[in-house]
């Protein structure tokens, strides 16, 4: 059994992970075969301007998402090109080359990833030992952030005599936007509808190479004229740069090469080391939109911030300043087990970073958000569904309001004349019509708000203007009316079915429901019991929220109180029908597909679907003691059966084998099922979040790396041979950091554990 690793604290008292697993790595599923993972680990590290993946081999994935998901080094499928090379001489015509991403002997056995940093140490020949340190500066304000990143390498002569060093940092200049991996090929050849030519300058004099790109479409197209309106390709692509820092004593080369995977920017400093002694070079790698002298702006801003950095961030002490501290921990506060729990400050702490890593500026909706991430943003190069961005929001609500805010407010803009919202964009904001009629994102959206005004008290969010879809038209409404025109989408266009149940339309959180069941045929009348008890869950909560705003006399005190009163009436209808429907029941159905009371299919009737429990269990009309009676069937059917979290499904529906949707563990509906038990048995909520940690996961599968540092948005319960895993139709080279683990982790944290 392989040890992959282990959690510290660095210097800062910052979680950081030290892996000392296998590379390449590799593990099998219980049924013996390949898991399918991929073979270079990664941790995420980013700020709102920027993301990258630096991985455990010490390669990097330099990434943008400001203007469409793309990756700047591209090198296949999901992977990015970086090369780090020392030579040594050991005669006047003879080198010693240590290829140190390529060559796995070189390793100490051990690196560091924590908040905002990765960390390297290499052991070469000759004595010489190098460590090789990746940093990026947090975003420190909404919108804004430095999309570069600093590379700081410290090399020492450990030998017996003076050595002549020469170290070279290589990045490749490939730009390729995530949508475009999967091109499609005819007679061999890749048909692409846009190419990306690079053109590459030098500047000896400030040790800096550039590759700036252009876009040249393959065949008929009518691109926009400006960059500020919607298209479906980003046609007005950023440039990348490597600039080496001048040292003292140092030689400093910058050329170009062209290969076959595009213009390499290469950059190298020689110099001498005597015995004992020690030189830290550094070098620069950045994206930047625009002007030259943004790129200027870029290493000064991360320079003036450097103040070393030993094997932990170079920017550690920022780090800290814009994360949680959770001193609740001490104990001080709370004076309970839970407030003791060191497995807990860590995680959380972890779960913070991650959101801030993968928050993202969009200059489209001139808004930062948190993406879904892994298969959507970082593969398929789409930012879906706004129902994800808006459950990423719940956990900014109590430790970076502003940033809640703007995830809401990036919902928002979605928004369509009618009260509809859009459910994702691709390249520059375009969103495509696609296949999905979503029945439940003004559910969430009317959650994520109702939450933040609960917590923040923030009732002047509501006069805010916000700007809807497509926003290069400025057509405006108030956040208030905004609401109000989501409400009567939900109530009058979604609306309600025979069984007074609010309809399904084609898709509510299952992407996937209706599988052989045509959306065609039933679309009209398919009714769901996820989105009804969800209504009943979050309604009341912005209900409130309404009538207080109302209550203090503001500019749209009459809209706030007709839709308060509005709410109130829907919420009672709704009651009614669900509690009628729940009559003789000890959990709530999956969904009604039918027209008629003799033809209609009936879901989870007698097998357990878990979709709508976690919202029973939260709805304040429905008796506690019901609740625990849902609870035991829960717990029975779906849950203590399994290593981590409750899976979908009882018995799968739909003859797949359990797998996805149809009995995979969802970590969108593990954050709401802890939220429900909270509200009959804190106790029980908090057992639950143990074992849904990354502790408990590392201890129940040791040898996947994925779900010891974060998670894809599932994993495969025990149905399934690929239990534990990500079952996906993704396998090999992907980035599996989903925000939802994270944001509804930290979201349990401050609201169950906390109590606040």
């Amino acid at each position: 059994m392989q040890k992959l690793g282990s959690w510290e604290w660095d210097k800062d008292q910052l979680p950081r992970y030290k892996y000392e697993g296998s590379y390449p790595f590799t593990a099998r599923d219980k049924a013996g075969k390949d898991a399918g993972l991929p073979e270079d680990p990664c941790f995420i590290l980013g700020n709102y301007k920027m993301t990258m993946f630096a991985h455990v081999s010490g390669r990097y994935q330099l990434i943008t998402g400001e203007r469409g998901w793309a990756r700047l080094n591209y090198a296949g499928i999901n992977t990015g090109w970086n090369e780090s090379v020392l030579s040594i001489e050991k005669g006047k015509k003879e080198k010693l080359v240590c290829r140190l991403i390529q060559d796995r002997n070189l390793f100490e056995h051990e690196q560091h990833f924590g908040a905002g940093y990765a960390n390297y140490a290499y052991r070469c020949p000759a004595g010489v030992t190098v460590n090789r340190n990746i940093s990026v500066l947090p975003s420190s304000t909404i919108n804004e952030g430095i999309s570069a990143f600093l590379i700081t390498v410290t090399l020492k002569n450990n030998g017996e005599k003076e050595l002549c060093l020469t170290y070279l940092e290589q990045l490749l200049a490939h730009y390729k936007m995530m949508q475009d991996q999967g091109e499609d090929k005819e007679n061999g050849q890749v048909k692409q509808r846009f190419t990306y030519p690079c053109r590459t300058r030098i500047n000896n004099a400030e040790h800096l190479a550039i590759a700036d790109f252009d876009c040249s479409p393959a065949n008929l197209m009518l691109l926009p004229e400006d960059e500020k309106t919607a298209y479906f390709h980003n046609v007005f692509p950023p440039s990348v740069y490597l600039q080496g820092i001048p040292s003292k004593q140092t030689e400093n080369r910058v050329s170009v090469k062209k290969q076959e995977l595009g213009n390499i920017l290469c950059n190298e400093f020689s110099f001498r080391l005597i015995k004992g002694q020690e030189k830290t070079i550094q070098f620069v790698v950045g994206i930047y939109f625009g002007e030259d002298k943004m790129r200027a702006e870029q290493i000064d801003g991360l320079l003036k911030e450097y103040k070393g950095n030993g094997d932990a961030g170079a920017y550690a002490g920022r780090w800290k300043e814009v994360l949680p501290s959770f001193t609740e921990e001490d104990g001080k506060e709370t004076g309970e087990e839970a407030g003791r729990d060191e497995n807990f400050r860590r995680e959380m702490l972890w779960n913070a970073y991650i959101l801030e890593a993968t928050a993202t500026y969009s200059q489209y909706f001139e808004e930062t958000y948190i993406p879904q991430g892994g298969v959507y943003a970082y593969h398929q190069g789409i930012n879906s569904s706004n129902r994800d961005h808006l459950q990423h929001s719940l956990a900014c609500s109590y430790y970076h309001p502003a940033l809640a805010k703007s995830c809401i407010r990036f919902a928002m803009k979605h928004t369509a004349q009618d009260g509809s919202i859009k459910r994702e964009d691709v390249g520059f904001g375009y969103c495509p019509g696609g296949v999905y009629m979503e029945s439940d994102a003004q559910l969430y959206l009317f959650m994520a708000v109702g939450e933040y005004l609960r917590i923040n008290r923030d009732y002047s969010f509501l006069a805010e203007e916000i700007t809807y879809y497509p926003v290069e038209f400025g057509r405006k409404e108030t956040v208030l009316r905004l609401l109000a025109k989501h409400f009567i989408y939900l109530r009058d266009i979604i609306g309600t079915g025979q069984h007074g149940l609010i309809k399904m339309l084609n898709s509510d959180w299952s992407d996937s429901f209706f599988h052989t069941y045509s959306p065609n045929i039933y679309i009209l009348f398919a009714e769901s019991h996820m989105n009804t008890a969800m209504a009943l869950a979050v309604l009341p909560i912005l209900q409130r929220q309404f009538a207080e705003y109302a209550g203090q006399g503001h500019q749209d005190k009459r809209i706030a109180e007709d839709l308060s009163k509005e709410l109130q009436q829907y919420i009672q209808q709704l009651d009614i029908a669900f509690m009628k429907d729940m009559e003789g029941k000890t959990f709530a159905p999956r969904c009604y597909i039918g027209e008629h009371d003799e033809t209609e299919m009936k879901f989870g009737i007698n097998t357990l679907c878990l979709e709508a429990q976690p919202f029973l269990l939260q709805m304040e009309s429905f008796p506690e003691e019901r609740k625990r009676e849902v609870y035991a069937e829960i717990r029975k059917r779906v849950l203590d059966c399994e290593k981590v979290g409750a899976r979908t499904r009882e018995v799968p529906l739909w003859g797949s084998g359990g797998h996805g949707e149809d009995g995979g563990i969802w970590f969108s509906h593990q954050g709401n099922l802890v939220i429900g038990i909270s509200k009959f048995d804190r106790a029980e909520a908090v057992r639950l979040m143990r074992k849904l940690s990354f502790q408990n996961y590392a201890r129940q599968y040791p040898d996947y790396w994925v779900g010891h540092w974060t998670f894809a948005d599932y994993m495969e319960s025990t149905l399934c041979p690929e239990e534990g895993l990500y079952g996906g139709w993704i396998k090999g080279a992907f980035q599996p950091f989903c925000s939802h683990i994270h944001a509804w982790m930290l979201y349990c944290y401050y609201r169950v554990v906390l109590q606040k």
